[in-house]
């Protein structure tokens, strides 16, 4: 069992000491330079501030920390960026499946609700297991891109979800009043 949890500190820099090998080299690719465990939890840490969610995934009982996923604004309307960090994917594989599947059954109705259409992700090519765990999640691979760390050699893959469309939303013919709340109430 698993459960999605509020960002909580401690609990994501245990993630992040904890960090699978690939997951912490992709990390440094984008960077463009190493990185230890504190930095890169520094650097999630100021983006999670930011964005729409941002969410610790734990293994029940117990409650220890395995994932830190986060969605952040794009500055387009209606999209999002999204990224996933976690602890070692082999011994985790089923923790990281069921994340998967709880994320994909949860996704259209936490995008619906929130006004996103798309969420865009991207996964450096020589990560083992990164593309199968998007795919797995519902996003769909667009391209691969060239020209990314350091040197410009490292080949990230795009992955978008787009919200399954949903029915038109039934227009009240007759606009009433719109209610007015009293803030101060």
């Amino acid at each position: 069992m698993i459960a999605i949890r509020p960002w909580e500190d401690l609990a994501a820099m245990a993630v992040f000491r904890s960090l699978d090998i690939h997951d912490h080299m992709e990390a440094e690719l984008v960077r463009g330079a190493s990185a230890t465990s504190l930095a890169l939890f520094a650097d999630w840490r100021l983006a999670q501030a930011h964005g729409p969610l941002s969410v610790i995934a734990v293994t029940e009982p117990g409650a220890r920390p395995f994932a830190v996923v986060t969605l952040g604004n794009t500055g387009q309307a209606g999209v999002a960026q999204g990224a996933m960090l976690a602890c070692d994917h082999a011994r985790h594989a089923r923790d990281l499946a069921r994340l998967a599947l709880a994320i994909r059954h949860q996704m259209p109705a936490w995008c619906a609700a929130r006004g996103i259409h798309r969420i865009e992700a991207r996964a450096w090519a020589g990560h083992p297991s990164a593309s199968r765990l998007l795919t797995a999640i519902g996003f769909a691979h667009e391209c691969d891109m060239p020209g990314f760390g350091l040197t410009g050699s490292a080949i990230f893959r795009q992955f978008a979800y787009t919200v399954p469309a949903h029915p038109p939303l039934a227009i009240d013919p007759e606009p009433r009043e719109r209610e007015v709340f009293d803030v101060h109430a």
